[in-house]
């Protein structure tokens, strides 16, 4: 803890956790042994790549200034044969990444 009483914290995930946190997201979501898991180089940024219904997800999850964004960017196939796709990103809260067990707590150097 700093001296402002303020805890810092450092993202951090794996597929298991990833995971929990998509199947929060989308219940029907397919068995994780089908999902793919990227830890980005060099970065604390992530990726699961799954099947939600005819729904394909790469969810992306990263920090920027310092707030953590949950990317989705999902396709499907309509009735023509022809691809529909999207991105949204949403705002996650702290509580959220400390409740999947996403956050690690840092030590801050007093100057």
């Amino acid at each position: 803890m700093d001296e402002s009483g303020k805890k810092a914290y450092r993202l951090t995930a794996n597929k298991s956790k990833f995971y929990r946190l998509a199947k929060w997201w989308y219940p029907d979501i397919c068995p994780m042994r089908q999902t793919s898991f990227v830890k980005y180089p060099r970065s604390r940024d992530y990726a699961l790549d799954f099947r939600s219904g005819t729904y394909y997800h790469h969810l992306f999850l990263s920090v920027c200034g310092g707030k953590p964004l949950l990317g989705d960017q999902w396709h499907t196939y309509n009735e023509d044969g022809e691809k529909e796709s999207s991105w949204e990103t949403v705002p996650l809260k702290l509580f959220q990444l400390h409740e999947f067990g996403m956050l690690e707590e840092i030590q801050i150097c007093a100057k």
